[in-house]
């Protein structure tokens, strides 16, 4: 399923999150939210990669279309905190929506040191400090498996080096099992 419209955005985006939330299984290893209210958890892998610069790639004009689609899938979905790394291609894929919404980007660097555990971190700080609410997190085709894994206990497939378009959505309710509904948007990946 692709979304390319507001309206759609708009009415399906909420949806489905509620279709997520009725379908899931059931999942036991999870973190739970801090807050009475359901936190919802989107996660995506940044944008289309450029080769300017081998250690920090801005995105592409393909990448930087994908974020203003990003941007218009999520401008009603309620986003009030972004979390990226500290490369250039996380801010940027997230820049649209934050500066459409006025939310500050919180970067939150990944390192040599805290790879093993960057993902249940993550997943911990945003359950404590965004319980209740809805937030974005962009991440790379190596660690958005292990983000979704840390939230919703549910193992997604590898995320190949051409795929840019899954939108991960975890639902997790104050009580309950999290819910974990797989997307895609923008452009289909080759």
């Amino acid at each position: 399923m692709r979304f390319t419209h507001s309206i759609v955005s708009r009415f399906w985006l909420p949806a489905l999150v509620v279709l997520g939330q009725a379908c899931a299984s059931p999942q036991s290893s999870r973190i739970a939210p801090v807050s009475v209210a359901t936190t919802t958890v989107i996660v995506v892998r940044h944008a289309e990669k450029g080769t300017d610069d081998p250690r920090d790639p801005s995105l592409t004009v393909a990448g930087q279309q994908r974020a203003l689609a990003l941007s218009s899938v999520l401008k009603d979905a309620g986003v009030t905190a972004i979390y990226t790394t500290q490369y250039k291609r996380n801010r940027q894929t997230a820049e649209p929506l934050a500066q459409q919404s006025g939310i500050a980007i919180t970067e939150r660097p990944i390192t040599a040191a805290n790879t093993p555990s960057y993902a249940q971190d993550l997943a911990s700080e945003i359950l404590t400090r965004s319980a209740g609410k809805s937030v974005l997190v962009v991440g790379h085709s190596n660690t958005v498996p292990d983000i979704v894994k840390a939230l919703s206990g549910s193992v997604v497939p590898a995320i190949t080096d051409p795929e840019y378009d899954h939108i991960f959505i975890v639902t997790i309710p104050a009580t309950g099992s999290p819910r974990l509904l797989q997307l895609r948007f923008g452009r289909p990946a080759p």
